[in-house]
């Protein structure tokens, strides 16, 4: 008795706290929740921001350029190979050549990166080049290469993002969603009557949503929802129960349990008379402080279960709380590296628009001008190509003054670009080359060196 009358005691207590632990938990849903929202309204203004980004219009430049090269390859190979066929000094020096002037390409391709200082784009290896012995191996190498190395870093990111944003959306939904609806709200400490949640008819009442008898009859268990969770209805002829949450299913199977014990105990002490008493069996006295036992165990479980509901509200809004708290410091790590990947493209986007697109579209201009050439000038103009490319990229400084906050100005980075855009007008390669040289030597060169 003095065991019941603390349980009791103890339950007696707990319940006239629900109701500020109710309102404590849903405060903190609720914050958790807002936090949540402005995490994904952040996520997608930096996914806004990168579909307005320049790095996406630099990225199609990178792959249109990489096509072009390719389409380059596929042309000179077969012409390459034999326009000097007979005349080994001359073949031999056009294969050199022309390695060469993939080498520069290749070079200036690297920067097609997400991150070109530390991790550029390398595409073929100078070493591998090297060990090709003709003009078609070269190109079949490079080939093989550019068709299995598409730029698309930019959209590949930005696709990646927004479908992790829908992901986090959905989340969202299905963790604020199933907010306690204001009818089930605590009144303690008189509960009120209140419909099964599953199942019942209208005007039919009981003092617990999750247990019922009356009709309609039936004979079924399943799970209330598609993804075969808690609650799960059962009903059995009239009787109709709600399982709750797999707790729930637990204090119900412990109370069938005790009863099934406290007949097992009442039928073998009514079974064995008193005055028979044989080495196995127990007293009268034992079975009673045994079935005692489980009577108190009985009692207290019997209280959980009738108090039940307002437990278990408390229980799934702490549950709630966890999963939303962990939610949210996933979304924070999830929008901390959206927010270094787009940062950092938007540094690089100067570098990628007046440095990198500027120079692959002069390579396009001389490699379209290669094409054509006739042997007796090919070998001077691919030659004469090499050298003033290679003179330009060693007065192009260093990489990291080329980001948006490094030691070039904005201006001078337009400047270049500008001139570089120019040469890309001239309609011969000996006046390319010229142009080319003169920007080389050109005053605002010596603004991108320091």
């Amino acid at each position: 008795v003095p065991c019941i009358f603390y349980i009791l005691s103890i339950i007696s207590q707990y319940d006239d706290r629900l109701q500020s632990k109710q309102r404590a938990a849903r405060q903190e849903k609720e914050n958790l929740a807002r936090s949540y929202n402005e995490l994904l309204v952040d996520m997608d203004g930096l996914l806004s921001k990168s579909a307005e980004s320049s790095a996406g219009l630099a990225e199609r430049s990178f792959e249109s350029k990489r096509r072009d090269f390719q389409r380059f390859l596929e042309r000179v190979k077969s012409r390459y190979s034999t326009v000097y066929s007979g005349r080994k000094g001359d073949s031999d020096q056009l294969l050199k050549q022309f390695r060469r002037f993939c080498v520069n390409w290749l070079h200036v391709f690297e920067e097609c990166s997400i991150d070109p200082i530390q991790c550029p784009k390398i595409v073929v290896t100078v070493q591998e080049l090297n060990r090709c012995g003709s003009v078609t191996e070269v190109a079949d190498l490079c080939l093989e290469r550019l068709k299995n190395t598409e730029v698309r870093f930019i959209s590949i990111q930005r696709d990646q993002d927004a479908q992790l944003l829908r992901k986090n959306r959905n989340e969202f939904k299905r963790l604020t969603h199933g907010d306690i609806p204001a009818n089930l709200s605590l009144e303690l400490p008189q509960p009120t009557p209140s419909r099964a949640s599953v199942g019942l008819q209208p005007g039919s009442q009981s003092y617990t949503s999750w247990f019922h008898i009356g009709g309609p009859f039936g004979c079924h268990f399943r799970s209330t929802n598609a993804e075969g969770a808690y609650p799960k209805d059962a009903r059995l002829g009239c009787v109709h129960l709600v399982i709750l949450s797999l707790e729930h299913a637990k204090l119900l199977l412990g109370i069938v349990t005790g009863f099934v014990l406290l007949l097992y105990d009442f039928s073998s002490m009514m079974s064995t008379p008193d005055r028979k008493k044989s080495s196995g069996e127990q007293s009268i006295g034992s079975k009673v402080m045994n079935m005692a036992d489980i009577l108190v165990a009985e009692v207290c479980l019997l209280v959980m279960l009738v108090r039940f509901e307002e437990l278990d509200i408390i229980q799934n809004l702490e549950r709630e709380v966890k999963e939303l708290a962990r939610q949210n410091e996933q979304v924070e790590q999830q929008r901390e590296k959206m927010t270094e990947f787009w940062s950092n493209a938007q540094q690089l986007t100067e570098l990628w628009l007046y440095r990198t697109v500027p120079r692959l579209d002069l390579y396009k201009e001389i490699h379209c001008q290669l094409e054509d050439a006739p042997k007796e000038d090919l070998l001077v103009n691919i030659s004469g190509a090499n050298q003033q490319l290679e003179d330009l990229d060693k007065k192009l400084g260093a990489l990291e003054a080329w980001r948006k906050d490094g030691q070039i100005s904005t201006s001078d980075k337009k400047v270049f670009g500008k001139a570089v855009n120019e040469i890309c007008q001239e309609p011969e390669i000996a006046e390319i080359l010229v142009k080319l040289e003169d920007v080389a030597q050109s005053r605002g060169m010596k603004a991108l060196t320091g």
